[in-house]
């Protein structure tokens, strides 16, 4: 038998060998891993299910019936007219766009107005301080003898595109203002010969270079600047002008008031020395490139023209024309020049004459618009300010003008 100090040492060795032995692993466990319910499965009955779809219904029908009471009721405000908007503009079943008062109803149609839509614009002298912007012109004087009266109805009207001062020598002594009006109707054909005289010029070096530019319908600031040189230059702007103005279908006018006492053969000579200094540089022209064909303005029948010219304003008319009466120059979709003379805005306008051959009214346009010294160097600049101010916009828009 051992002794008894042995005992508890051999008990606490047992122990130790029972705690190191690795336990046995549970393989297998009494609690449910996972739920047997599904959480998304409705457990509901089906009364409870029928009831849920009754509401639903209900919520969408009050819906529908919501939206067609505020469509009603934006209807009812429309139609009677709640705010009064009908009343202040006259009522139409065209649609009508934004824009300034008195645009007509033709797409074609451009306003040009003065500085803030003004009725009236500076002109930059004292004595002849405004020109009106829009003016009234007759449509026809066909079958009028010189001296008559012109009938007011049937008048187109005509808007401002440049005004300038007429003056003479180095004093700079003023003559009269002059302004270039436009029909209103033509304003979007004056548009199209703009532009594509840019794109294509007659001396053949474009002012658009880039693909689909003979489809251009407007110029952007780069582009309207080099046609603004063009139109400027001392020996392109001719034949760039001249382009512009040949072809039938834009009718025109220069309104002329002078600024001191004057007369008809004063205004006559000053437009005569014009137009035929151009003719014969132009008959030079075809000289010098040694063409046997004749020139534009050395038949016969030109001068014949100038002789019709020239008795506008001889003859009968052999009269002073005294300060701020007006003198119209027209020229007519076919070219045809007529002229008017209104001494007073209480005195009808009376019919001076006309000259059917279009060379003539294009030469005393060119004195105004193109050549290195033109008969007023303001108008032409006023002129083509104008001009700038058309071919930014797309042909056929609305454009307003700040003279």
């Amino acid at each position: 038998m051992p002794p008894p100090s042995a005992l508890p040492w051999r008990s606490g060795t047992q122990c130790m060998r029972q705690s190191l032995r690795p336990s046995a692993r549970l393989l297998s466990t009494t609690r449910t891993l996972r739920s047997s319910k599904n959480p998304l499965r409705n457990t509901a009955s089906a009364p409870g299910r029928e009831q849920a779809m009754a509401k639903y219904r209900r919520s969408m029908a009050r819906s529908a019936a919501g939206m067609v009471a505020c469509a009603a009721a934006m209807y009812g405000i429309i139609a009677t007219d709640v705010f009064g908007a009908g009343e202040s503009g006259e009522q139409s079943g065209a649609m009508k766009l934004d824009g300034p008062d008195g645009f007509g109803g033709d797409a074609s149609v451009i306003r040009i107005q003065g500085r803030d839509g003004a009725e009236q614009v500076e002109t930059g002298t004292s004595t002849i301080p405004f020109f009106p912007s829009v003016i009234r012109l007759p449509a026809r004087l066909g079958g009028l003898e010189a001296g008559d009266e012109v009938d007011e109805q049937g008048e187109d009207e005509y808007q401002l595109l440049g005004v300038g001062v007429r003056t003479v020598s180095f004093l700079k002594i003023q003559v009269y203002v002059v302004g270039l009006y436009v029909a209103t109707g033509d304003i979007s054909e004056l548009q199209r010969r703009l532009v594509r005289t840019a794109v294509c010029p007659p001396d053949g070096e474009g002012v658009v270079g880039t693909v689909g530019a003979l489809s251009a319908t407007s110029l952007v600031s780069m582009e309207r600047s080099r046609l603004r040189e063009l139109l400027l230059d001392a020996e392109r702007g001719d034949a760039v002008w001249d382009a512009v103005l040949r072809a039938d279908g834009l009718r025109t006018a220069f309104r002329v008031v002078p600024t001191r006492n004057t007369d008809f053969l004063h205004l006559r000579d000053g437009w005569v020395r014009g137009v035929t200094g151009r003719a014969q540089r132009a008959n030079a022209k075809v000289l010098e490139a040694g063409g046997t064909a004749q020139g534009e303005f050395q038949d016969d029948s030109f001068g014949a023209a100038m002789n019709d010219f020239k008795g506008l304003f001889g003859g009968g008319q052999r009269k002073n024309v005294p300060k701020g009466q007006t003198l119209v120059l027209m020229r007519n979709a076919r070219g045809e020049l007529d002229a008017l003379f209104h001494p007073d805005p209480a005195q009808p306008i009376r019919f001076l004459g006309r000259v059917s051959d279009e060379r003539i009214s294009r030469l005393v346009w060119l004195n105004y618009l193109a050549g290195k010294n033109v008969s007023s160097e303001s108008a032409r600049q006023s002129v083509v300010d104008g001009v700038m101010a058309i071919v930014e916009r797309p042909v056929g828009t609305v454009v307003q003008k700040v003279v």
